[in-house]
């Protein structure tokens, strides 16, 4: 998977990591929103609390966990929320409690996937985020990715593995140690996107058809369109839903999306395909509503779909997404 954000020699020397580890330039660095300490405080208090009394969250104040997850967990507390949110501490700990080395993951790295996973893997080691200190040229997170991607080969040899995986593994490791990465990614994998990645895509086809059924309840001027062009939905759909959105949003947007999913699961994916749109085709900035409707082709409407998801206001979106009306 080539990486979106390609940057000459002289950019690199200019810039520094941020505070997600992602090189900038200085002048992006500064306009990068900050949290006041206090408030960071207090909110990471809040999710340390929930951690200590997670069961009672989950069964009986889950409301209360998803509206933190909307407002955006803290970058502190972000990867340990994923793993709870996820059930992978739990599935983690019980998969390990019967496993007789101790832990699943090490054995798994102790196995060799087919040689053809191996090289697919290493093919796209250095594709992922090269834009970020763990993941360029050579960085330390080129090895944790590695071992995550082939102890999934090897858990689920059917799956193997897919080029989409490489960036969602890689996001997973920007914010937790390696085993416990692996198992929200299994988790990912089994239990959030299931189908996704096997041969043949069907999952993720089933799931572009269902998106264009949605698209007809919430804009039904912009589904006229999308038939009157022919565009198959899959077209727009598959690199946003198999990527999470990853090859769309940097952070922290990205992960906003992923705290949300991790809480909520994929309709959360369709919630924002479907804004994306919908604000495309018909409610969004004029300009663009009006050049998607001078579109002659459906390349180029794709295009222009495309284009537009990167180019709204993220909280709008997001506001967006809340309000859709969605059963």
């Amino acid at each position: 998977m080539v990486n979106n954000y390609s940057r000459n020699s002289e950019q690199e020397r200019d810039e520094v990591p941020n505070t997600y580890g992602f090189f900038v330039s200085p002048n992006e660095l500064e306009m990068e929103e900050s949290v006041k300490a206090s408030v960071a405080r207090r909110r990471e208090q809040k999710w340390l609390d929930m951690f200590a009394r997670w069961a009672t969250f989950i069964d009986s104040r889950f409301d209360k966990v998803k509206e933190r997850c909307r407002k955006g967990i803290p970058p502190s507390v972000r990867g340990q929320a994923w793993y709870h949110l996820s059930a992978a501490k739990f599935r983690h700990e019980n998969a390990d409690r019967n496993c007789p080395t101790g832990s699943v993951f090490n054995f798994y790295l102790t196995q060799t996937p087919a040689s053809h996973v191996v090289d697919d893997i290493r093919k796209d080691l250095a594709r992922s985020f090269p834009d970020h200190e763990m993941f360029r040229d050579d960085g330390c997170g080129q090895q944790s990715l590695y071992d995550v991607l082939k102890a999934y080969a090897v858990h689920d040899p059917d799956v193997g593995y897919c080029q989409a995986q490489a960036p969602i593994a890689a996001i997973l490791l920007m914010h937790l140690p390696p085993e416990q990465a692996f198992w929200v990614f299994v988790q990912i994998n089994e239990e959030y996107v299931k189908g996704y990645f096997s041969d043949g895509l069907m999952a993720v086809k089933e799931d572009a058809l269902a998106t264009e059924l949605l698209i007809q309840r919430v804009t039904s001027k912009g589904h006229r369109l999308l038939k009157k062009l022919d565009v198959d939905p899959i077209l727009y759909t598959l690199d946003w839903y198999m990527t999470l959105f990853s090859r769309t949003y940097r952070a922290p947007q990205l992960f906003r999306i992923w705290d949300m999913f991790f809480c909520e699961g994929v309709k959360v994916l369709f919630r924002l395909a479907l804004v994306i749109v919908r604000e495309t085709l018909e409610i969004g900035p004029a300009d663009t509503v009006s050049k998607a409707h001078k579109c002659d082709n459906a390349m180029d409407l794709v295009a222009l779909i495309k284009q537009t998801a990167k180019q709204l206001p993220f909280e709008t979106l997001l506001i967006k997404m809340d309000k859709l009306p969605l059963s």
